[in-house]
Formats: structure tokens, C-alpha cells, sequence
């Protein structure tokens, strides 16, 4: 049987009675949070579905599975492996806000610094490299990009000017294509490393990459530091 949590009018899940036992002995949930199963349709305080059930408070850790996108998932992956494998727990926790403030001030360069920053941290949660090497270079053909340009002077013509806009182009498609895989990433290790049943929009994605991953890395360290299971989707 299924059951699923709510919090704050949100539902999460479904999750099995094993995975609330885990999340309960690991302080994810708490007993006082409402739970329903697939054929109930009052919610209800875990407390009352979990009733006798034992719950051991030292959860066995994960062992190590298949891999995926370049780094390693675990069954039992409620069991937080985050903590077994030294990995970050937690995102960057610049407040969404101000990386699209800040994106506005700079015209779009420290959003750029940023998805740098957030696949960084993603390398190091996932394994997977070709996030920041893809952020890194857009933000480098921005940079040299611009640089051409302001050297060709304006002068019609010039086989600078285009290389110059050939390199912005070449920045956009980069950007998109390491958001994309970023997606991607967080999706992975989001629904296996730390389930949280998390879906990121393409549309939200392809225009507003650093700030909406952002935005769900806010969510994401709010609800742990609230003890919360899961995040929206």
C-alpha cells in the first residue's frame, strides 16, 4: 500500500510503509504530519498509521547500485547515502531572489556565474562532470565573445564582428544545453540519492535555468531544516 504526506496543503509521495518507518527513524518525518493512503480519503498524523510498528532508530545505511548519469545511486536511497558518501547534503542556498536581482544588475553575467556555481556543486553530488565544463564554456564564450566585438569597433564588414556574434550564439546554445543537463542531473539525483519525487519544468528551465534551479534549492534546504520529506514539484 501506498501513502502519501501532506505538508502546508502540498502532497508528496506515494511512499511505501517501509519508506515512513526510514523517514520517521531519520527525523524526515514527523508523527505529527498528516499521511493517507491511496483508499483513504481523510488525512491522518503518521502517528496513527505507523501505531506499534517498530521503527529503528538506526536505519541501516545504503548499499551501492547501478549508476546513472555518471555517478552512483543506492537502494534504500531513503536512507539519505548523502551522509555515507561524504557528499554535500545541501545545495547552494543563495536566496533565488537575489540571483535574479543580481542577473538583472549584470544583464545576464552573474547568472551565468552562478549555473557555474550550481554544477559545481552538482559534480560533486553526482559525479557528473560535463555540467560544469558546459557552464564554464558558455560563460566563456560570452566573455570572449563580447571581447571580439568591442575589439572589431563596429567596423562593417569585419570578419571579427560576426566570429564576435558567432561566439554570443555559441554562449546561448551552450547555456541551454548545460541547463538541460543540469535538469537532467538534479531530476536523477533527486528521485534516487535523496527522493523527493522532484520535477523540474523544460518551459521554466529554458528561460530561467540558475534563478528556478535556485528557486528548488531554497525549497530543498527549507524543508530539510523543517524536517519535511519532500519538495513540490
Amino acid at each position: 500500500m501506498k501513502y502519501y504526506i501532506q505538508r502546508e496543503l502540498s502532497e508528496y509521495g506515494p511512499y511505501t510503509l517501509a519508506d515512513l518507518q526510514r523517514y520517521v527513524a531519520l527525523g524526515n518525518v514527523k508523527l505529527t504530519d498528516l499521511t493517507r493512503s491511496e483508499g483513504m480519503s481523510d488525512w491522518v498524523p503518521v502517528s496513527q498509521v505507523l501505531g506499534n510498528i517498530p521503527i529503528d532508530a538506526n536505519p541501516p545505511m545504503p548499499v551501492q547500485g547501478s549508476v546513472y548519469s555518471g555517478g552512483t545511486v543506492y537502494s534504500g536511497a531513503a536512507t539519505a547515502p548523502a551522509l555515507a558518501t561524504g557528499v554535500p547534503i545541501n545545495p547552494p542556498n543563495f536566496h533565488w531572489v537575489a540571483v535574479l536581482v543580481l542577473g538583472l544588475l549584470t544583464r545576464g553575467l552573474f547568472l551565468d556565474i552562478w549555473l557555474i556555481v550550481q554544477a559545481s556543486w552538482l559534480r560533486k553530488a553526482t559525479n557528473v562532470t560535463k555540467n560544469i565544463y558546459l557552464a564554464a564554456s558558455a560563460l566563456g564564450s560570452l566573455i570572449v565573445g563580447l571581447a571580439v566585438i568591442v575589439a572589431a569597433d563596429g567596423t562593417e564588414n569585419n570578419p571579427a564582428l560576426m566570429l564576435g556574434f558567432l561566439l554570443l550564439l555559441g554562449s546561448i546554445v551552450l547555456r541551454l544545453v548545460a541547463a538541460f543537463s543540469m535538469r537532467s542531473s538534479i531530476e536523477d539525483y533527486y528521485n534516487t540519492v535523496e527522493p523527493m519525487n522532484l520535477s523540474l519544468s523544460g518551459v521554466m528551465t529554458f528561460f530561467f535555468s540558475a534563478t528556478y534551479f535556485q528557486y528548488h534549492f531554497n525549497k530543498i534546504n527549507s524543508w530539510k531544516k523543517t524536517a519535511t520529506l519532500a519538495i513540490g514539484r
